[in-house]
């Protein structure tokens, strides 16, 4: 855990390009036909990037988002390269706080503000399992 206090303050870049059908908003059948980028799987990526930043850091751990909070401000059509920015703004015991710029090729498209907790894999398997079998 005391690697991940080296993040603070660092700085990583991301990319991805909106290529994929699974990337588009698709709340309603009508908004397919708009072909851009929905803010869920824009989330998606940011999130997934964040993991990508910190799991070599915390092989025996699993970080999860506590929050969120996205300003998405501009579209994005399909076929589309984006771009992220991420900033560690700091880690505080077992929580990593992040801030994310994203652009695509014209222009800024969001922000992102989020926190991610890190918890050992076998304490989250065993509560999963603890709450799973109160069902049964």
């Amino acid at each position: 855990m005391k690697e991940i206090k080296k993040l603070e303050r660092k700085e990583f870049n991301y990319s991805f390009s909106v290529n994929d059908e699974s990337f588009l908003w698709s709340e309603r059948e009508e908004y397919k036909d708009f072909n851009l980028l929905s803010t869920t799987a824009l989330l998606e990526e940011i999130f997934r990037a964040s993991t990508e930043i910190l799991e070599p850091f915390i092989p025996e751990y699993v970080a999860v988002v506590s929050s969120a909070k996205i300003n998405h401000i501009a579209p994005t059509p399909y076929g589309f390269k984006v771009y992220m920015k991420f900033k560690i703004v700091y880690v505080k015991e077992n929580k990593v706080k992040f801030f994310v710029e994203v652009y695509d090729e014209i222009e800024k498209i969001a922000e992102a503000e989020f926190k991610k907790v890190i918890v050992s894999k076998k304490a989250l398997k065993r509560k999963t399992n603890e709450k799973s079998s109160k069902l049964i």
